[in-house]
């Protein structure tokens, strides 16, 4: 019933996205994109399609704050795909032998491991106490107390809070901010441009709104984040940084990109390590989609999207909706950020997220020849 309504009100909204900009796509593939932003009441954002053979298509569209377009370069706040850009830096770290999956991360009243952090299988719940925990920057030990359930241990349960845990296991482990981690660990041997603060990357930063109601204020203002002290963040706190790994990551379709690559093939990571991240650990399957859970990584088999089987992650904040997702036989990537776009979904993914990825691993709609 919620699911009609939202549908219902998304219909009487006028389309803002007037045209697209940018070139890779069939004349075909250009007019799918723009029916798709359009009936899905896109407010702005940018889509990069490759291949690893060096083939781009680049389109930027809408506004990324009111009065400023959104462009190639705009950063993002990337909500849940940060926890597959993590994931990516966690596997690097256990190549460098500095951590173990299977170690307790002592954060927790039991027995707690990476493994079962990244694979959402933990047994942590986001509820009231997590939701107060993020206003009121509460430290995780209390938060934790309301926040665990025994019974759940061993099934799938997706918790921001458990992945945010990883951001502070990470702290202790190795006794560095999570933000310097990162950057040492991760993006500067990318030479990717992010930060999981807003307040330190360079270029223009996104909003993101609910596309419903159309009055709504900025749920992230890029202008009111960037003015926020940096007092602690190049300093260790895993009683407070579990806020960081779900979600804050800000960064660019281009250093998305750059990330994604790093999953599609060896190099950063070894083939061992991809495959481990890409191995079902669980099944979240909800709705018309059929879901699996790796190590902060989703596998999506289903022939109404895509022929062959998929891997990425979806993000879903403040009314932006972001998707990277890759093609592991095809070696395609996609790579979608938004400032705003419909919520509504019959599963897990949002059907925006379904229209795009068709789209993007379509034969028929790729590249131009």
């Amino acid at each position: 019933m919620k699911q009609a309504l939202y549908r219902a009100g998304l219909a009487l909204l006028p389309p803002r996205i007037r045209n697209i900009e940018g070139k890779g796509l069939s004349p075909k593939g250009e007019e799918e994109l723009l029916r798709l932003l359009r009936r899905h009441r896109c407010l702005g954002g940018v889509l990069r399609l490759f291949d690893l053979n060096g083939r781009e298509a680049a389109y930027h569209f809408g506004e990324a704050r009111p009065g400023l377009p959104a462009r190639d370069e705009t950063v993002f706040r990337t909500a849940s795909l940060s926890k597959l850009i993590t994931g990516i830096c966690v596997m690097k770290l256990r190549e460098e032998g500095i951590l173990s999956l299977e170690e307790d991360t002592g954060l927790f009243p039991r027995a707690v491991t990476l493994r079962q952090l990244m694979s959402h299988t933990a047994g942590i719940l986001d509820g009231p106490a997590y939701r107060r925990g993020l206003s009121e920057s509460a430290a995780l030990d209390a938060v934790l107390a309301s926040s665990m359930e025994d019974g759940l241990i061993g099934r799938w349960a997706y918790s921001n809070l458990g992945a945010g845990a990883v951001g502070s296991y990470l702290e202790t482990r190795l006794r560095e901010s999570f933000e310097r981690i990162m950057q040492e660990h991760l993006f500067v041997p990318l030479g990717v441009e992010a930060s999981f603060y807003p307040q330190r990357v360079r270029g223009e930063l996104a909003d993101a709104r609910r596309v419903l109601p159309p009055w709504g204020a900025a749920g992230f203002d890029a202008a009111e984040r960037r003015q926020r002290p940096q007092t602690d963040i190049d300093s260790p706190d895993p009683a407070r940084h579990y806020t960081l790994a779900q979600g804050n990551c800000c960064l660019s379709a281009d250093g998305m990109q750059k990330l994604l690559i790093a999953l599609m093939r060896p190099g950063y990571l070894s083939e061992g390590s991809l495959c481990e991240m890409r191995r079902p650990l669980a099944s979240f399957g909800r709705g018309r989609q059929v879901l699996d859970q790796g190590l902060f990584l989703f596998g999506l088999s289903d022939a109404g999207i895509a022929r062959g089987r998929l891997y990425g992650h979806q993000g879903k904040a403040y009314g932006a909706v972001h998707a990277a997702f890759f093609d592991e036989e095809t070696g395609r990537g996609m790579v979608f950020f938004s400032t705003g776009i419909s919520e509504a979904r019959e599963g897990f993914l949002a059907d925006a997220v379904c229209d795009l990825l068709r789209l993007s691993f379509s034969g028929e709609t790729w590249h131009e020849d």
